[in-house]
Parts: structure tokens; C-alpha cells; sequence
């Protein structure tokens, strides 16, 4: 489980928190569901949890569905795949 952190005293928690937000940043930081959300469940060499999505184009630009579906655990099958995760805004 991720350890107790705390946030620095001179952190203004309202002013990223919306008014009718049911829990506070520091609520969201005990909660032990929230917590395991940022804690792995798999170690390197686990299997990866199976998913699918829908496979689509963008060669010309633009976002089209091409009718596949992309699904993990059938491609793991026949080769290695790395997944990464990220942001590129």
C-alpha cells in the first residue's frame, strides 16, 4: 500500500477542488480504494490483465474506425507487447 503522504501546509486544496466536490484532496489521499488505484498490482513478468479496443486509422490525419478489435490477450500470444501510458498534452 502507497505510503501516508501529506500535502505541504501552504497547499491550497480549494482553490484546485471544485465547491460541490464530495471529497477533499486529502480525503481522496486516505482512501484505501483511491490509494490502490496508484499502487501496481502486477510485478514485472505478470501477465497483464486481458483488455480489447477498437482499432483506428489515422494515416490520413484522421480518426477512423477500421472494424478490427484490438485485443490483448490474443497478441500476447503470438509476440512480446509493451504498453505505455502517458500523456502527450
Amino acid at each position: 500500500m502507497a505510503e501516508n503522504r501529506k500535502l505541504p501546509d501552504d497547499f491550497d486544496w480549494r482553490a484546485i477542488t471544485p465547491e460541490d466536490s464530495p471529497k477533499t484532496p486529502m480525503d481522496v489521499m486516505s482512501d484505501p480504494i483511491h490509494r490502490a488505484l496508484s499502487t501496481p498490482d502486477l510485478a514485472v513478468g505478470d501477465e497483464a490483465y486481458d483488455f480489447e479496443s477498437v482499432v483506428y486509422d489515422y494515416s490520413d490525419g484522421s480518426e477512423k474506425r477500421t472494424g478490427e478489435m484490438f485485443h490483448l490477450a490474443e497478441i500476447t500470444r503470438e509476440k512480446s507487447v509493451a504498453l505505455i501510458f502517458g500523456s502527450y498534452t
